[in-house]
């Protein structure tokens, strides 16, 4: 039984929910075994797809064991041995936000009147919304008979509008709750600021609230994460209009101290200085949020395939990619780009100028993006009426968001490996046309032999030349040659970013490269330099950052920089001056790790000594020993790079 578990689950797609399991199961067979027979798999025979999902959502309603520990404030349960089945050729849909505001404003009674009303017209999709709504208050009234503490809790909400904070903030979590028991994955919770500001109530009692709302999401850590622990795609989106909440929200993170939900700050020109500080305090203090998101930049660039009263409320997806909550069915991270590929094969047999050589490498590029998208459409996409109750141009439009319901579809990916591709081609530049040093046909046989009898030569690729994160005119200009050659390919069919969390994964997938890296080595982290050296500051890194072309490359764009914590303890002014400088210039996303160089070699040795130190990953904060080993070692590498070079 054991073999035919592990062969069944090696064969079968995984819910991108799982795939933290998966990672057990590489390091883990036994562990991963034993996690795999506690799963509950909940399934359907039924032969029509939308059918099979109502069915799959009434199993989870039925079946999902309720907990709940008397005196908690919210609801919030997640029965993590349910696992609903995917089906082969299907993908479902996830990194999303819906509606928050349509479940507050209309409670799940108003979203029956509006099916009710439709029905008239006896569609049958609107028969299908029918049933999964009658699925979740089943649910709901399952809670009910639990406990009379629960039927006090849940005895308005989620079915009646929310009158008060607290009412919304628990129908939110009911929901939010069934997303993830439902199979959907990296759920976030959009602009909770904009979205609660009708139900603030005094500031005491709605920052308690506030605190347990954190408290109770912050709940089945390990479940919610995705590829690593910590990637929850749980991002609480704050700012670009501010209010109490704002606040609130802020002071109520950096409190609590805790890496999950994380926390996107949309800020612009007119971001108060009490806000500024408040982030200050939580970088300071090693939260790895917010993440700030440049208004200005963003909402302008949406406007490509966004209305633009809608591209204003903008929220983000799992990381950083921009999306319009409830609105947007958009899929951003659908695949990585991985840029340094299509150059090895443009070297193939290459002779020419360096132009020519920039010719060759957009048309490989060019088909290298054709196999991408080939393999993406080859999948169809799983419809999802627990979504679709709460996309209020799905309940308009009678149709799955999956299936066009959505006012926007408009999906994305993601690129990596933009510094690499830069660096190498700028040693090109210099090595083959410049000074006439080696031949272009001469490359390949380097990276073959993976610089053993070129050591001299990699020290040099490494390190001497103008490198990716300089300002300077040949490396800005180079970079948006590189962005617009993608946006011609991609434009009117994908959108595409300059960041990605493949940094890793896809350098064990990439040989050598030509600016120095060896086979298997991590790529470059989002817009950061690949070495930070003497010659590099941070406002060079932003003032590089500031002149990329984000109106072609707006699916995330994040300058991702490490400050050690020592410096920022006495240049609280000099820190946010130099983030407002970076925004207003036009800079579009900075992420910053706050970081102990010293700790972090301890803590590298031994992890479990340092149970509570947060570091940032991709687009999320985590646990460090939680990390898997390589991604510990790359924090550490940048880190001691910063202290030693960083002003």
């Amino acid at each position: 039984m054991k073999e035919s578990l592990i062969n069944l689950l090696g064969k079968t797609p995984f819910s991108p929910y799982l795939k933290a399991y998966y990672t057990i199961y590489q390091r883990d067979r036994s562990a991963f075994l034993q996690t795999a027979l506690r799963t509950k798999f909940i399934h359907s025979r039924k032969e029509n797809m939308i059918e099979r999902r109502v069915e799959q959502l009434e199993k989870v309603c039925k079946s999902a064991k309720i907990y709940f520990t008397p005196g908690e404030r919210f609801f919030y349960s997640i029965d993590t041995r349910l696992h609903v089945i995917e089906y082969p050729g299907y993908r479902r849909l996830g990194n999303l936000t819906v509606d928050y505001s349509m479940l507050l404003e209309k409670g799940l009674d108003g979203i029956e009147k509006i099916i009710d009303e439709k029905l008239k017209n006896k569609d049958g999709y609107l028969k299908c919304l029918k049933k999964s709504l009658e699925a979740v208050k089943f649910y709901r009234k399952r809670c009910i008979k639990e406990s009379k503490e629960l039927s006090s809790i849940l005895g308005k909400v989620p079915l009646e509008p929310a009158s008060s904070l607290e009412e919304a903030l628990q129908s939110i979590l009911f929901i939010n709750s069934l997303l993830w028991m439902y199979g959907h994955h990296l759920i976030g919770l959009g602009r909770l600021d904009k979205i609660l500001e009708p139900y603030y109530e005094d500031y005491d009692k709605s920052k308690e609230l506030i605190k347990e709302f954190i408290s109770s999401l912050s709940k089945y850590y390990k479940f919610k994460s995705n590829v690593l622990p910590g990637d929850t795609g749980q991002v609480i989106v704050l700012g670009g209009e501010y209010n109490e909440l704002t606040r609130i929200f802020l002071e109520a993170m950096m409190e609590l101290g805790l890496p999950d939900p994380k926390i996107v700050l949309r800020v612009n020109r007119n971001t108060p200085d009490d806000i500024w500080e408040l982030s200050y305090k939580c970088l300071k203090k090693g939260l790895g949020y917010p993440l700030f998101s440049n208004d200005e930049v963003i909402i302008k660039s949406l406007q490509e395939y966004y209305d633009k009263t809608d591209a204003q409320d903008y929220s983000t997806s799992a990381c950083w990619e921009p999306l319009i909550p409830g609105k947007s069915a958009d899929q951003n991270n659908l695949a990585n780009i991985n840029l340094l590929k299509p150059l090895e094969h443009a070297l193939n047999g290459f002779s020419g100028s360096f132009e020519e050589l920039l010719e060759a490498y957009q048309e490989s590029l060019n088909k290298y993006i054709d196999e991408t998208i080939d393999a993406i459409e080859s999948l169809k996409v799983e419809p999802s009426p627990l979504l679709s109750l709460f996309f209020p141009d799905s309940l308009e439009n009678a149709k799955d968001i999956a299936h066009g319901g959505a006012r926007y579809n408009i999906n994305g990916m993601l690129t990596v490996g933009m510094g690499n591709l830069i660096n190498s081609l700028l040693n090109i530049k210099r090595l083959c046309y410049d000074k006439k040093r080696i031949k272009t046909q001469e490359i390949l046989n380097i990276l073959k032999d993976n610089f053993k009898s070129y050591k001299s030569l990699r020290f040099e690729l490494e390190n001497k030349n103008l490198k990716y994160g300089m300002d300077e005119p040949e490396v800005i200009k180079l970079t948006n040659k590189i962005i617009s050659m993608l946006h011609e390919k991609l434009r009117g069919k994908y959108k595409f970013g300059l960041s990605s969390p493949s940094y890793l994964t896809e350098g064990e997938s990439t040989g050598a490269s030509f600016d120095g890296r060896l086979a298997r080595e991590p790529l470059g982290v989002n817009i950061s330099p690949i070495k930070f050296t003497a010659n590099m500051s941070y406002t060079e890194i932003f003032n590089f950052a500031s002149e990329l072309n984000y109106s072609k490359a707006y699916n995330g764009g994040v300058v991702d920089i490490i400050i050690e914590k020592s410096l920022m303890d006495h240049i609280p002014q000099k820190f946010i001056g130099l983030i407002k400088t970076a925004i207003m210039k036009g800079v579009m996303q900075i992420q910053v790790n706050v970081l102990d160089p010293n700790v972090l070699l301890k803590a590298l040795k031994n992890p479990e000594l340092f149970p509570d130190l947060i570091v940032r990953v991709w687009g999320f904060s985590t646990y460090f020993k939680d990390l898997p080993r390589e991604y510990r070692e790359i924090i550490v590498k940048r880190a001691l790079e910063y202290s030693k070079y960083g002003d």
